[in-house]
């Protein structure tokens, strides 16, 4: 699905849920090859010419997301949860926490080890970074979200300053463990897992 058209969708079920009309849901989606900068990314982040980027088919968004510079593509999962984090009274940053260790839980999973940095948003493992995190929170509901490197062709990668960072390495799963998983069955662990983050503040029913 092309990023704007999932933009949309995102922002009709964010005014849903602000209103109380329909229960926290969770995106999973796989983009064509697609560049997009958060609301305050310098536009210095994109380091290739419009006319060539159009060239390769890659588009190019500004999005309304936190965060920087960063790159989609076939074979790369991204999962939106619009999520009603004041209502959980989940603070951001726990909320932030509880997408990453989502992350690291789905790639142990798959014999995989993922780490934060602390000021970085987003999962490293040691050949480079593995999952990207940006996220807006409005009227206490929180959405866009994660993605996850999976079978990505990080050439659209190397139109870009990654998350500001000059020269930052990229890698997926397939990469470090060929074989490990299918997209798909990746894709379903980690919105189970994260899932289970907001069930876990979710009242207990009488």
């Amino acid at each position: 699905m092309a990023y704007a058209e999932a933009l949309e969708r995102q922002l009709a079920l964010w005014g849903d849920r602000v209103a109380g009309l329909a229960p926290d849901t969770i995106i999973e989606v796989e983009h064509p090859p697609t560049i997009t900068l958060g609301r305050n990314a310098p536009q210095s982040d994109v380091t290739t010419p419009a006319a060539e980027l159009a060239r390769r088919g890659v588009d190019l968004v500004r999005s309304d997301r936190g965060g920087r510079a960063t790159a989609h593509g076939p074979g790369q999962i991204v999962v939106y949860p619009i999520v009603g984090i004041a209502e959980h009274r989940i603070g951001i940053r726990t909320w932030v926490c509880d997408l990453e260790q989502a992350l690291v839980d789905v790639l142990a999973h798959v014999g995989i080890e993922g780490r934060r940095i602390d000021g970085k948003p987003g999962i490293w493992t040691d050949q480079g970074k593995i999952a990207s995190l940006g996220l807006r929170v409005a009227r206490g509901v929180s959405y866009h979200g994660i993605s996850l490197n999976v079978g990505l062709d990080a050439g659209p990668f190397d139109c870009i300053v990654a998350c500001g960072v000059p020269g930052e390495r990229i890698t997926s799963v397939s990469q470090e463990v060929p074989g490990a998983a299918s997209r798909d069955e990746i894709a379903s662990a980690l919105c189970d897992a994260i899932a289970s983050k907001i069930e876990a503040y979710a009242p207990s029913q009488p």
